[in-house]
């Protein structure tokens, strides 16, 4: 049988290819819906905000994160995130002080005219909770830091943060990893206490897959 080639006109043609196309949807996750909060995650920047020393990237890479969400005031006022980004509103870095001010200005006038609107919060529960203290505690003796200081906890949650927060092999292995480098690496210890290696550079960099 011979074969024949049906031309269309130009203009029916790209009509026809888009139609078979169709449109591409980005499938959206829980939390980069900006009425949903993860506390989690909240906490996760606070700490990362209030460590001394912080690179100016870090805390910059931080406050973009938050300036994507619009916590309530029950979450502003249980997690005290205000106050860590107003602090920074006086940072010697000029780029660092207005990302500040603008999230401090954004989350006040959503208080005042919005804060009526309701906010999915999403937290995690007791057992895990503990579990990871558990593992706070064990990464500040291997830093040789008190309990209750606040690198140990930017690790863990930068570690939990980075396994989708599950407790899952993948965490815990990440977590023995760390725990054990910390503890027999001098040289890798110091770079971390000294800030002169980033913890989310650190925990990417012996993060284990499940």
């Amino acid at each position: 049988m011979d074969k024949f080639v049906v031309r269309l006109p130009r203009e029916t043609a790209a009509k026809a290819k888009s139609k078979s196309q169709g449109k591409v949807y980005k499938q959206a996750t829980i939390e980069s819906l900006q009425r949903v909060v993860v506390i989690d995650d909240i906490e996760r920047l606070k700490v990362t905000l209030e460590l001394e020393g912080q690179a100016s990237g870090v805390l910059l890479e931080a406050l973009t994160e938050l300036n994507k969400k619009i916590p309530s005031k029950q979450v502003l006022l249980s997690t005290k995130i205000g106050h860590a980004v107003n602090k920074l509103k006086r940072h010697e870095d000029k780029e660092v002080a207005s990302l500040a001010r603008s999230i401090v200005y954004k989350w006040k006038h959503f208080i005042q005219e919005q804060d009526n609107k309701p906010v999915l919060e999403v937290r995690c529960d007791l057992k895990t909770e503990k579990t990871r203290t558990s593992g706070r505690r064990m990464l500040a003796d291997s830093l040789g830091l008190e309990e209750g200081h606040l690198l140990p906890e930017n690790i863990e949650r930068e570690t939990f943060h980075e396994c989708k927060r599950l407790l899952d092999r993948s965490y815990k292995r990440t977590m023995r990893k760390l725990i054990f480098t910390l503890k027999g690496n001098e040289d890798t210890r110091k770079l971390v206490l000294s800030g002169e290696l980033a913890v989310k550079d650190l925990v990417k960099s012996l993060k284990c897959k499940s």
